[in-house]
């Protein structure tokens, strides 16, 4: 699990609170989206760049068979 940076949940909960037009006593809500949020973006990232990695290994295993 990868911790995510309290900064970074500040931010994009306020952005969120921002977007939702500045509602007030729900803060704890904003700061649950953000985290939930952030959690699905790194783990969509960890995804796509272990993808990314395996494509590029079979892309080399091609071209040797090119060859």
């Amino acid at each position: 699990m990868v911790k995510l940076n309290e900064n970074a949940i500040r931010e994009a909960a306020y952005y969120n609170w921002q977007n939702a037009g500045c509602p007030q006593g729900q803060d704890e809500y904003f700061w649950s989206l953000a985290v939930e949020q952030l959690s699905n973006c790194n783990c969509s990232c960890s995804n796509s760049s272990k993808k990314s990695s395996s494509s590029k290994k079979s892309s080399k295993t091609t071209s040797k068979k090119s060859k």
